[in-house]
């Protein structure tokens, strides 16, 4: 987490294969990944282990942050045995109680759950007696379900060793399972995707460099929101039409896609009148997309907006 090196402790590093290959010869399933950010990535604050602190999380979170939750699983892996990574026991607790609420069985776990109530309720998840499992800190490392078919993460993260584990937690191989990551805290931006090549070491990394991933162009589809190639002008989870023109502009939004999620703007976009815009000024939902993309904001900001106005129907 704080960028400190191995290399005086060890001479060698012995690399495994990539995930790439490791989906590619059956030892993990292949995978779908939608982003809808519920989190204001302004008001998250990183304490001494270099994570964010669990208070500036559920500071950044919005107001529909379990009901979208919940809403989007629905869209996305209705009726798929679900693990959820919560930022803290409540927040764990609330989106359990959330699922119940729209019929789904669902419980919560974490470390401090009496032993017999928590091996029965990890008994009961594995059987599929429970759907969705939401937990704080119990299963984000070594818990093999491959019946598992769905990850929720519902926080945001500054460590790449939780973003691994909790994203593939989902991908335990079993013939022709396709994984479903929904990842509401745009990780994706900071880490890239579980096959996402990178480039590993021993010696020690400058803070300000940042993660150690390959600067791949990716980008979420406006339409269904999965995570895709940003040069791809067809998504190819909902085949609506993304139009990109050679230079690999959005040509909708003139909003040219750099490296992994990011946006870069022109200046006259940026100082355009959309930049000035309150979201009640926007007269529809491609209005709320424009001031998103002069602001830099996330497209979960639009759509959060769009849905707090009526704009969805």
């Amino acid at each position: 987490m704080n960028g400190a090196g191995f290399d005086d402790i060890y001479s060698a590093m012995v690399k495994g294969p990539t995930v790439k290959w490791l989906i590619e010869h059956k030892k993990l399933s292949p995978y779908k990944y939608y982003s809808v950010t519920l989190f204001n990535d302004e008001k998250l604050k990183k304490s001494s282990t270099g994570d964010y602190t669990s208070k500036s999380i559920s500071d950044s979170a919005k107001p529909t942050l379990y009901g979208d939750i919940v809403k989007t699983w629905m869209d996305k892996a209705l009726g798929q045995r679900t693990i959820v990574y919560a930022h803290d026991t409540q927040h764990s607790k609330q989106i359990a109680a959330e699922f119940r609420k729209a019929g789904i069985s669902a419980k919560h776990c974490d470390s401090k759950t009496p032993s017999d109530e928590r091996k029965r309720i990890m008994r009961d998840f594995r059987n599929g007696k429970i759907t969705v499992l939401c937990n704080f800190g119990l299963v984000d490392e070594g818990y093999d379900v491959k019946e598992c078919t769905c990850c929720v993460i519902a926080r945001p993260t500054e460590s790449l060793v939780f973003d691994i584990q909790a994203t593939m937690r989902c991908m335990r191989y079993l013939p022709n399972k396709m994984a479903t990551i929904i990842d509401h805290a745009a990780n994706y931006t900071r880490f890239g995707l579980p096959d996402t090549p990178r480039q590993w070491s021993l010696t020690g990394r400058p803070k300000k460099k940042g993660n150690n991933t390959s600067a791949l162009p990716i980008r979420t589809c406006p339409h269904c929101w999965a995570v895709i190639p940003a040069q791809c002008k067809v998504c190819p989870q909902c085949g609506e039409e993304i139009p990109i023109d050679n230079e690999g502009m959005d040509t909708q939004d003139n909003v040219k896609l750099e490296k992994v999620g990011e946006f870069k703007m022109t200046t006259d976009y940026q100082n355009n009148r959309y930049g000035k815009m309150k979201p009640d000024d926007a007269d529809n939902v491609g209005d709320l997309y424009k001031i998103a993309k002069a602001r830099g904001y996330k497209p979960g900001w639009a759509y959060m907006n769009a849905k707090r106005m009526g704009m969805l129907g």
